[in-house]
């Protein structure tokens, strides 16, 4: 079992310390309600106190089955990305789920796209004939052409898949193995388990091998940072 209590954010450990016992038991009513580092610092300041009217049984649960996912790496679905391990080796690929979401963000992009040029093209036309138009048919036809804009935000999915497309990070024998497209070709490299990290970067909490970027999470998500935390630690165990 992961020693959570060393991963809870120590700048927020008093979230709950300003509390009267009657507020924490009323908050421990509703614990499914509470982040999981609330709930793990809600349940730090129930010991601290020794409120033995406290029943924490459903809290513990609830904090236990997370640590639990968090250690069998499922929370990696979170990212687009699952792990599989056969005894000798872990290896990261994307999920099927997370393809199938970019294939369709970049088919409605495209269709999106399609409507707002049409509508860009409708707007120009009514100008260059001179068309009265009254406010509300103003406004439709600006909307349908902003749509162009709303479009551009789908097509994050082409990067994606592109970037992705043949992904794999695998550790064998200690050798890890990352498999990635950067610059749209699919490149190879092997290096050291050492030399897979996390790097923090503004809210971004990266996981990099050597001075490669694989992928990125929030760093002010504590299942997110330690589902990488507990990936680093998998893959170079092997």
């Amino acid at each position: 079992m992961l020693n959570y209590n060393l991963e809870v954010n120590l700048k927020v450990m008093d979230m709950y310390s300003s509390k009267t016992d009657k507020e924490l038991l009323e908050l421990l009513q509703q614990y499914s309600m509470l982040t999981f580092e609330s709930q793990l610092i809600l349940k730090n300041e129930i010991e601290k106190r020794n409120l033995s009217q406290a029943d924490v049984s459903g809290l513990e649960k609830a904090i236990s089955e997370k640590l639990e996912k968090i250690k069998n790496l499922e929370y990696l679905k979170d990212f687009g990305f699952k792990a599989a391990s056969d005894g000798e080796g872990v290896v990261v690929t994307r999920t099927t789920n997370a393809v199938l979401t970019d294939v369709f963000a970049v088919i409605l992009g495209l269709v999106v796209f399609f409507i707002g040029i049409n509508g860009i093209i409708d707007l120009v036309f009514t100008f260059m004939n001179g068309d009265e138009l009254d406010v509300f048919t103003l406004a439709m036809k600006l909307a349908m052409a902003s749509l162009i804009f709303i479009a551009i935000r789908f097509f994050s999915g082409i990067g994606r898949l592109f970037d992705y497309w043949g992904f794999e990070l695998s550790n064998l024998e200690g050798v890890i193995t990352l498999k990635k497209r950067f610059d749209v070709k699919l490149e190879e490299m092997k290096a050291s388990a050492s030399e897979l990290l996390l790097e923090t970067q503004d809210d971004n909490l990266g996981l990099k091998l050597k001075d490669r970027t694989i992928f990125t999470s929030n760093a002010d998500n504590l299942i997110q940072r330690m589902t990488l935390e507990e990936l680093v630690k998998k893959l170079g165990t092997h």
